[in-house]
């Protein structure tokens, strides 16, 4: 893991353009969420493929930001996912997570789809 060497102890300022752009959405479809200070959390929602996905940059020890996540779909119960790296840059922790959320996603459906296959292709039951 590359890791970021210079960070600022200032305050976060929100920018113009939301931390991630989500492909195919336009801007007033992302919800961004920011907080303005070092100790808080900053949080961008996103969906894919049905799925919503949460993610967060959450402080912890030494500076850095977690990068936590939560999947959701409708029906269904929501995954977890606490601390899947740390970061200097609260945006780039916010970045890996919904990347990481969207390939987990990616993952789901082929994985639920090849099960359907299978089960296609068995001989009916006389």
């Amino acid at each position: 893991m590359r890791t970021q060497t210079n960070h600022s102890n200032s305050a976060l300022q929100r920018c113009a353009e939301p931390a991630i752009s989500v492909a195919g959405w336009s801007a007033d479809m992302q919800s961004v969420i920011w907080q303005n200070t070092r100790t808080g959390a900053l949080d961008c929602c996103a969906e894919h493929k049905g799925y919503r996905l949460e993610a967060c940059a959450r402080p912890s020890r030494n500076e850095l930001y977690a990068a936590d996540l939560v999947i959701g779909r409708p029906g269904f119960p929501s995954r977890r996912f606490r601390a899947l790296d740390y970061f200097y840059d609260p945006r780039q922790a916010l970045g890996y997570a919904t990347r990481w959320g969207r390939i987990w996603i990616d993952h789901q459906v082929k994985k639920h789809a090849g099960n359907a296959g299978r089960l296609d292709d068995r001989e009916p039951l006389s």
